[in-house]
């Protein structure tokens, strides 16, 4: 049983707490116009993943351009429907600042076999992803004065059907992808839920974690509980993305690094017992506002529109279920093991270093 509660403590640690900054890691966009003969893509990549990736230098030098140059044409490439590999024209490039730290900019025009096919294309790309399995490339298509996002690839998934035009649903469908990748790797959002629900199988009598619940009335509060944190975070994305509400990005994440913080040291002792899932809709309201941002920088439609909205959230929503489907039965039944009195404030301590390391990381983006 000791084995058991030691195992049990090392894959919940470990699930979470590797690459603990990956929320906040740059990440690329290719945007993609249908032209005459071909299909044109303006790309930006971050100027230190590249050099990371690449192991290339990141300036205006020419010896430094040729081998950017070298490095997006063997990453990026377009194929046809027929499966023909369509040639790549590389027409700019550079590094710039647009907004934030330094980023790659460049425009590869791919052009069509002449005895090419019509229909939908495949778009592959490598570019860091290759190289960092956390990163990924929103990918958007742009229609006269209108850009959607049309989904997003990364490592696990290196190429994306591109077509001029999509239905509703596939437009939604796409989002809700987005939405999938995001959760995926915002283990701040994942961590604060999780240490709200550490204290749902107990009842706080005199400044402590005592006595326990039944399954039923255990089983209500975790449902309470991520109902909450889900309707809090879902109405600043919609307010965002409709609304346009804004706060800098800064402050957000920062405060979402302390409410990692603070609910895990309510896992180790009580401090707003009973109000978990007043807690998780107020905090889920500053989460809502991060997810909006991946939308908000970019500009998209999707962040617009009320069904990729939605379809966005449920993504984020099918992700956050299906772990919190595998973590949650874990934890009941590890609380029948010996030393089940030490998880609860172990995995606490766990996620709070987590919280901690996140606050160090991002107080300096508020300077």
């Amino acid at each position: 049983m000791d084995r058991a509660f030691a195992y049990l403590l090392a894959c919940i640690s470990l699930a979470f707490s590797p690459a603990a900054f990956a929320h906040l890691t740059p990440n690329s966009e290719v945007t993609l116009s249908f032209e005459k003969g071909g299909i044109s893509a303006d790309i930006v990549v971050p100027a230190a993943e590249y050099s990371f990736a690449s192991g290339n230098e990141a300036s205006n030098e020419s010896a430094s351009l040729r081998a950017a140059q070298r490095y997006l044409l063997n990453r990026v490439q377009v194929y046809g429907p027929d499966a023909s590999r369509w040639s790549a024209e590389l027409s700019q490039l550079r590094f710039a600042t647009v907004s934030g730290p330094e980023d790659l900019l460049a425009r590869i025009r791919f052009v069509a076999p002449e005895d090419s096919a019509a229909g939908p294309v495949n778009l592959h790309w490598t570019v860091v992803t290759a190289e960092q399995p956390d990163h990924f490339a929103l990918v958007n298509l742009r229609e006269g004065s209108v850009t959607r996002t049309i989904g997003a690839v990364r490592q696990a998934s290196s190429t994306i059907v591109v077509e001029r035009q999509s239905s509703s649903l596939s437009a939604m469908a796409n989002a809700a992808r987005l939405g999938a990748i995001h959760i995926i790797s915002g283990y701040d959002h994942l961590l604060f839920l999780m240490a709200l629900l550490l204290v749902a199988p107990f009842v706080a009598v005199d400044g402590r974690w005592a006595k326990r619940r039944g399954s039923r009335e255990t089983a209500i509060r975790l449902l309470r509980i991520v109902t909450g944190f889900t309707v809090g975070h879902s109405v600043t994305l919609i307010g965002a993305g409709l609304g346009n509400w804004q706060l800098p990005s800064a402050p957000v994440e920062l405060a979402i690094a302390g409410s990692v913080v603070l609910t895990a040291l309510h896992a180790v002792r009580p401090i707003f017992p009973g109000r978990e899932t007043l807690v998780a809709f107020s905090f889920g309201l500053i989460h809502g506002l991060a997810f909006a941002t991946l939308l908000a920088e970019a500009d998209l439609q999707v962040s617009r529109n009320l069904a990729t909205l939605a379809g966005f959230n449920l993504g984020i929503e099918a992700v956050q279920l299906a772990i919190l489907t595998v973590i949650v039965p874990l934890y009941i039944v590890s609380m029948r093991l010996p030393r089940s009195p030490l998880i609860r404030p172990a995995l606490g301590a766990v996620i709070a270093l987590c919280g901690v390391y996140w606050i160090a990381d991002r107080a300096p983006l508020l300077l």
